[in-house]
């Protein structure tokens, strides 16, 4: 399994459904869960560090993984809402 999806599976453990059958089929959904992974990564990182920018750095990395955090949550709400389609007019026989 890619390794962002599993970062989001972590985070998300409520819905790992959802989160695998997006990341069956998007792209792009995988690609976000990659960038979730990466800063999370970099954010245990600088947590971890002594640099005198450190607190920058994490201030910075906290609120990239809260966004991508929050992005992830609006994609898989907008997946798991189901269209409500109007029916075709039918034309007269």
């Amino acid at each position: 399994m890619d390794e962002g999806v599993t970062a989001v599976r972590r985070r998300f453990p409520a819905r790992v459904l959802a989160i695998d059958d997006l990341a069956g089929r998007s792209e792009e959904f995988r690609d976000i869960c990659r960038d979730f992974a990466e800063a999370q990564s970099e954010l245990a990182k600088w947590e971890g560090s002594t640099e005198p920018k450190r607190e920058e750095r994490r201030r910075e990395y906290g609120e990239l993984v809260a966004g991508l955090a929050k992005e992830i949550e609006d994609v898989l709400d907008r997946a798991s809402v189901l269209p409500l389609h109007r029916p075709v007019p039918r034309s007269p026989s």
